[in-house]
């Protein structure tokens, strides 16, 4: 039977917890270990593979490393492009100080990047060429932070569940459909770890420190501001003496979230320039409308860039996960941040990369364990989901991007 234990919050003891970190049997360890190096080779050897067999999109804009092979070129797609550049050449709103595609990514992982990469004026150790350089270090900071991810992700779970449970939940995450995403030149990884560790602290009796990751987070993505709520909640559980301090401390990260538009709007001369990129270059205009008419209105893929199927599919799926979690599994601080980190997006009018998004919302991956408490449950759980990670990975680098 499945375990469905309260949530920290509901017990009143916010700040009283064990502090210590819960051990870690070392069969776990090296399972741990050794699921995520396999799954990490199965990514590259799939990657490499499709882009041998499938015929990919070709054209100017379709561009690829000059050096490193296959193995490397497969990351560098779509928005990877963009972080590359960050990286290497800065921000292009702050160079020429007018408002530019590049303002609606957030500084610190191309920051983390560049500081990987090691890059100088005559490339890296690894490539004279600065793309490449910038990829390699990308790679450094995902699979990093994705590894760091796991065993946070296994104590946060081990604290709610069983041992066995958690690890499960673990092997789900790198069993992903979203794979690819988790160990590429994207944020997906480094935001997951922030998220993490802000409830992993929050949760552990140290509110004050969790505050950090969350403001770190915000400067990931803009869907940082979706622990605000969850935050909130968890400082209103404080015990009343320390309660005024840390509701006021759980808005700091939505500071870091305006600072950055403020300060980008401020340099460029146009206080909405953030937003106006958002929506002028990006297509997203802020309507929920939009999401669901769209659907009635223009013609509708199976896959594609927009509207598919394949996005809404998965916006439902990750929306009942997310109310499964608030109000049945009733982990109230888990399923704010759950819930929010969806509605945010979709807000934008638009559900384009909504499988993607959804593969940082950790609660999914343990409320998954929990209820794959059987082999069959478990198998019908893993195997759609890596059928789904090869086909988006198969997509993703032949330039047929839909997550």
């Amino acid at each position: 039977m499945a375990y469905y234990p309260r949530d920290f919050a509901s017990r009143r003891v916010i700040g009283q917890l064990p502090m210590r970190v819960t051990s870690i049997s070392r069969p776990h360890l090296w399972i741990i270990l050794a699921a995520f190096v396999l799954s990490r080779v199965i990514v590259v050897a799939s990657g490499v593979g499709s882009m041998a067999v499938l015929e990919s999109v070709e054209g100017p804009e379709y561009t690829h490393l000059l050096d490193g092979g296959p193995a490397l070129d497969m990351f560098y797609r779509q928005d990877a492009g963009f972080y590359a550049t960050i990286a290497t050449e800065g921000y292009d709103w702050f160079n020429d100080r007018a408002p530019s595609a590049d303002m609606v990514f957030w500084p610190l992982y191309p920051a983390l990047t560049r500081l990987a990469s090691g890059i100088s004026g005559q490339g890296c150790v690894w490539s004279p060429y600065l793309s490449t350089c910038a990829t390699i270090g990308g790679l450094i900071v995902s699979n990093l932070a994705l590894l760091a991810s796991c065993f946070v992700l296994y104590d946060l779970a081990r604290r709610v569940t069983q041992p066995r449970t958690a690890l499960i939940a673990v092997l789900f995450l790198l069993a992903a459909p979203n794979a690819i995403f988790l160990s590429g030149v994207y944020t997906e990884s480094l935001f997951l770890l922030l998220v993490l560790l802000t409830f992993w602290l929050a949760q552990t009796g140290r509110f004050a420190w969790a505050i950090l990751p969350a403001v770190l987070a915000c400067l990931t993505r803009s869907v940082g501001v979706a622990l605000i709520p969850a935050l909130l909640y968890l400082a209103w559980q404080m015990p009343r003496e320390k309660r005024i301090l840390s509701l006021l401390l759980a808005c700091l990260p939505g500071l870091a979230f305006v600072g950055y538009i403020a300060f980008a709007g401020l340099w460029v001369g146009d206080l909405g320039a953030y937003f106006s990129a958002y929506e002028g270059v990006w297509g997203r205009s802020a309507s929920v409308v939009d999401v669901v008419l769209v659907y009635f209105r223009e013609p509708v893929a199976l896959l594609g860039w927009y509207p598919s199927w394949f996005d809404l599919a998965f916006a439902l799926g990750y929306l009942a996960l997310a109310l499964a979690t608030l109000f049945v599994w009733k982990q109230r601080a888990w399923g704010l941040f759950a819930l929010f980190a969806l509605l945010i997006p979709v807000a934008s009018g638009s559900l384009l990369s909504m499988p993607r998004f959804g593969a940082v919302i950790f609660p999914f991956y343990i409320l998954l364990a929990l209820w794959a408490n059987r082999p069959w449950k478990q198998l019908a759980v893993a195997l759609p989901s890596i059928a789904l990670a090869l086909l988006i990975l198969s997509r993703f680098v032949t330039w047929r991007w839909i997550a």
